[in-house]
């Protein structure tokens, strides 16, 4: 990273590297980036990414945590970061932040849009927590919005 290269450029290269698996790189090249760009919430997003693919999920959660501090209506740190949180076993804090993506306009997305998506890890939190009932109602949302979600078909057929 230096001044030869513009900035949008740097991400892009950081981005590449997450993409080949070159997480701890791409970290060092993310955290150069934010220090460049302090109120870049795409490079925390990214920054977050990296760490959460090295398992590194405390650090992570405070990076997405970051991002959408700088941007609340990107919606793409709220998703990671939930997930962060349910493989820290932090269900009820990963409820909120999935219910916070449901206020967000929602966006296709594959295999299913971030509502979709929130109302399936919703369900998931939900099944973890033997809130059954619960479960099955954010499933019916989740197919409501995506009847063909393979994964919610599965869940599903799970809780019935």
């Amino acid at each position: 990273m230096g001044q030869s290269q513009p900035p949008q450029t740097w991400l892009q290269q950081a981005k590449q590297e997450l993409k080949a698996g070159q997480y701890n790189q791409a970290e060092t090249h993310l955290h150069q980036i934010v220090q460049e760009q302090p109120q870049s919430a795409e490079a925390y997003f990214n920054l977050g990414l990296s760490l959460h693919l090295q398992l590194e999920l405390d650090e992570a959660i405070k990076t997405y945590e970051k991002a959408i501090q700088l941007d609340p209506t990107y919606d793409q740190p709220y998703t990671n970061m939930g997930l962060a949180l349910i493989e820290a076993n932090q269900l009820d804090e990963a409820s909120t932040v999935f219910k916070q993506i449901l206020s967000l306009p929602d966006r296709p997305e594959q295999p299913a849009s971030i509502h979709t998506l929130a109302h399936y890890n919703l369900a998931i939190i939900l099944k973890r927590q033997d809130k059954l009932d619960a479960a099955r109602q954010e499933i019916q949302a989740a197919l409501a919005i995506t009847p063909n979600f393979a994964q919610a078909q599965t869940l599903q057929q799970m809780l019935t």
